[in-house]
């Protein structure tokens, strides 16, 4: 029996079905955000990260704790703006929610979705490279399963841009696939996730076709890695606040004035 994605969450609306790795490809081209992805990613997330709508609540009490008047949220690689609507409807009147993305089919689309909420009057999205962007005056800053699309390279810049961007004790989320250093380990936690994804109705073609589409193109790292680079950008605390196998959310705190 397929066991139904959490849509309870005000943010996830019910999303068309995923079927882009559905029929056999006799070559498998690489991951991208493309039209195709953009029409159907919420159902793809929510269908294949374990414990996706709770991170999108945890950003919610973020938003809510640590959003201040005056000040910009930013959600980096808004994708469909699920995470992005969440800041809006959860902070104070007076700020500025800014998403920003890469993929033009990515901002159409968070486009569609934000267009009807009440709180749409204070979003605004940008079709930008994150290694580029301006950010500045920041309360909150969101990275929801963004960094590990990013070259390696490149993610401790984009970190100390973040803390740059923030104001004393302003925060920074970051949810992420994550790895072990364990074969072993990871070895079991591979075997649940692909057990979670045929629950949610993915076939063996789907899971296989994905996987290899997404190799090189996501390149997760472990939990301690992420953290050692929040404390290497300058955040004085961070702690994980949610693990599903192997996806997990953690926060890192800007020390404040």
């Amino acid at each position: 029996m397929t066991n139904t994605p959490d849509l309870s969450s005000p943010e996830i609306k019910r999303p068309s079905k995923d079927t882009v790795y559905a029929e056999h490809q006799v070559e498998v081209a690489p991951f991208e955000f493309n039209g195709e992805v953009a029409e159907v990613f919420d159902d793809m997330i929510l269908r294949s990260v374990p414990g996706y709508a709770l991170s999108i609540e945890l950003i919610r009490l973020i938003a809510q704790r640590y959003g201040q008047n005056n000040t910009q949220l930013y959600d980096l690689g808004c994708s469909s703006g699920v995470a992005t609507r969440a800041l809006a409807e959860a902070t104070p009147a007076h700020c500025a929610i800014i998403g920003i993305d890469n993929s033009p089919a990515m901002i159409t689309r968070c486009q569609q979705s934000i267009a009807t909420d009440a709180a749409h009057h204070k979003i605004e999205l940008r079709c930008e490279d994150l290694l580029n962007c301006e950010l500045s005056n920041a309360s909150v800053i969101v990275l929801n399963y963004t960094l590990q699309f990013l070259p390696m390279a490149e993610r401790d810049r984009l970190m100390a841009k973040i803390y740059s961007a923030l104001i004393p004790g302003g925060v920074v989320f970051l949810a992420e696939k994550v790895i072990e250093t364990d074969p072993k380990l990871q070895s079991e936690l591979t075997a649940l996730h692909l057990a979670f994804k045929r629950r949610q109705g993915y076939s063996d073609l789907e899971i296989a076709q994905k996987r290899a589409a997404l190799e090189a193109v996501l390149v997760p790292e472990t939990e301690q890695q992420h953290l050692a680079r929040l404390h290497s950008a300058g955040f004085e605390q961070s702690a994980t606040l949610q693990r599903a196998i192997n996806f997990l959310a953690m926060v890192g705190w800007k020390r404040a004035a």
